[in-house]
């Protein structure tokens, strides 16, 4: 009976502190029992997303379940780890380590972004030594631009 109760409670609380669908969080319980926040709704929607369709929301993008924002605080880090090869392929315009900064950004298009910081090289590294700071401004500035982010 303990057993029960248990994986009751942890089917039951599987979406906490998503605020922006109250305690449930999105997945189709979100959408099945949308209105108003009443604890009854919440318990409702909770149950039904813990059944394993929140996590295919989720996974999937659709139930009200957004993408994830972009990693914008991992930019500089980004920029840190791969200096070298980034560098490169800046120069070039293209290359694994411009997809992968695209997608830190949330930048949709690559390419574009790729020829953007390309124009720019000259103002993202002023020089071999510039410091990862300055480097992630310069970038931050194109993908403002490009991309439409603002960090």
């Amino acid at each position: 009976m303990k057993k029960l109760l248990v994986v009751l409670l942890t089917l039951s609380s599987t979406g906490a502190f998503a605020a922006k669908y109250g305690s449930a969080g999105c997945g189709l319980g979100s959408m099945i029992f949308e209105g108003d926040q009443t604890w009854w709704k919440q318990s409702l929607a909770s149950i039904t997303n813990g059944t394993g369709f929140q996590s295919i929301a989720i996974t999937a993008g659709t139930s009200n379940c957004d993408s994830p924002a972009p990693l914008k605080a991992d930019a500089q880090a980004f920029v840190e780890a791969n200096r070298v090869a980034l560098s490169n392929d800046i120069a070039r315009g293209n290359g694994e380590t411009i997809v992968g900064l695209s997608k830190v950004y949330g930048c949709a298009n690559s390419s574009e972004f790729g020829q953007a910081l390309k124009a720019n090289y000259a103002t993202i590294f002023p020089d071999a030594d510039a410091a990862a700071p300055a480097v992630t401004h310069g970038i931050n500035t194109v993908a403002a631009t490009t991309c439409n982010t603002h960090i």
